[in-house]
């Protein structure tokens, strides 16, 4: 058994450092097994100030191309591993993560795996999700629990379903939702993907969401709805009513938040929820009348 770490990096040495340090940590307890961490870095280099216990288990990259799926898909052409796990720069996991992990591959009837997902701080859970302690299958709806912060994809599972789809992810044309896009891929192959709460992993939650963020956001989930009602027609209903229900409640809080501003309270909130809104459904248009026809023009054309 090995395990592939594949970190991509940009700008965040001191987070890197520590998200490097975390994985040896856990390593620490378990040298029975062989892993590997590769870092794929997609700025000038500087990771020469990076300090390794085992440098014969890193290995860095330099690639000139940006985009967080164009650097994970350079980690699976590059890495060995047996199960691969792909991490943010800016996150860490518990010293327990490797002999978890181990254990819910030999115990549990999943080629995939995500995490939970707590402030290295305070402890609080990163979403409201994240409260649940309580390991279980996912189903379409869950897929805000298989979050890009870490999560665990059996070799074999990607031959099925090809690498990451670079038109998603940070430093893409939609800016978010790839690990989205996998986990909607899985479920078309009929896989199964299981949370497992015991699975930490430590990622700083941000004070504030700048407002660029929560439209681009939205904007690659519209979009990426978009795509998987055009290519998993026989679930089309499903992915309709996320994106119905994701809408519905940025209305509602939009509404609620209108109200609030009456009353001479902030409107910052009102503002959120509107980017929502119109981030989602304008991804989700563009992508459903532009987007794949471009890319089935361009596939047709290769072939």
């Amino acid at each position: 058994m090995k395990l592939s770490f594949i970190i991509p990096s940009v700008d965040r040495n001191q987070e890197l450092q520590e998200c490097i340090a975390s994985i040896e940590n856990a390593y620490n307890g378990r040298k029975d097994i062989s892993i590997e961490i590769l870092v794929i870095v997609q700025t000038q280099p500087t990771t020469h100030h990076i300090q390794v216990k085992y440098p014969e288990n890193i290995t860095f990259y330099n690639i000139n191309r940006r985009g967080l799926s164009i650097a994970r898909n350079y980690g699976i052409k590059e890495c060995s591993g047996d199960y691969l796990i792909f991490l943010d720069d800016d996150a860490a996991i518990a010293t327990t993560f490797i002999d978890v992990l181990l254990k819910a591959i030999d115990t549990r009837k999943a080629d995939a795996f995500c995490g939970r997902i707590l402030d290295p701080v305070s402890k609080v859970p990163f979403t409201r999700l994240f409260v649940n302690t309580h390991a279980m299958m996912l189903r379409r709806p869950d897929y805000r629990y298989f979050m890009g912060s870490a999560h665990v994809l059996n070799r074999k599972l990607l031959e099925r379903i090809g690498c990451y789809d670079e038109r998603f992810g940070a430093g893409a044309k939609f800016p978010g939702a790839e690990e989205s896009d996998v986990f909607f891929r899985l479920k078309a192959c009929e896989e199964s993907v299981l949370y497992f709460p015991e699975l930490v992993v430590f990622h700083r939650i941000p004070e504030i969401t700048p407002p660029h963020k929560v439209y681009d956001y939205s904007y690659a989930i519209g979009a990426m709805l978009a795509k998987h009602c055009l290519l998993d027609k026989p679930h089309f209903l499903i992915y309709l009513w996320i994106l119905v229900d994701v809408a519905v409640r940025a209305c509602i809080r939009i509404i609620q938040h209108a109200s609030f501003s009456l009353l001479g309270r902030t409107g910052t909130r009102r503002q959120h929820y509107q980017l929502v809104l119109n981030g989602l459904l304008k991804g989700f248009v563009e992508f459903a009348t532009r987007e794949e026809a471009v890319h089935t023009r361009e596939t047709t054309h290769r072939i």
